[in-house]
């Protein structure tokens, strides 16, 4: 068994789908902050990988897919975290205006645990937070996907 399953198209997207479960429940996982630190991370760069995975998928949509990337709200943005995370600094093209900010607030449900909370500056004084902005890209990707599944444009 290996560790990709390069036969299998949609590996990196169920991946990525596992990791946003064990984001969106952290509760549940009992994630310490470090640790979601981390998995958003990892989840940018999946979500970006995923690009990659419906180019090779959909060759002849490679044009189609980047232009479903730069007008998006979300996929961009995911698109300079990944690379962030990839490079550490990115010195050439940017897709979004996105700014990573000292903002920060947290969050406290009820049964006492806690999680703080990470803002972008995505440009024109629009601030968002970072789960918001992966569940974002989480959703235009998935529509992206069906689109390129269904052959529709």
């Amino acid at each position: 068994m290996n560790i990709i399953n390069q036969s299998n198209q949609h590996e990196n997207w169920f991946e990525a789908l596992a990791l946003w479960n064990q984001i969106a429940n952290w509760i549940s996982y009992k994630t310490s902050e470090r640790q979601l630190r981390q998995q958003f991370k990892t989840m940018a760069v999946y979500l970006w990988n995923e690009k990659d995975w419906l180019k090779g998928q959909y060759p002849e949509q490679s044009k189609f897919i980047e232009n479903q990337i730069n007008i998006s709200k979300y996929m961009r943005v995911i698109g300079d975290l990944a690379n962030t995370v990839k490079h550490r600094n990115i010195s050439k093209y940017l897709r979004s205006e996105m700014r990573q900010t000292n903002y920060f607030g947290k969050v406290t449900l009820g049964c006492g645990a806690s999680r703080r909370m990470y803002y972008i500056d995505l440009g024109k004084g629009e601030h968002e937070e970072v789960y918001q902005i992966l569940r974002g890209a989480l959703e235009e990707f998935s529509t992206l996907r069906q689109r390129l599944l269904s052959g529709a444009k």
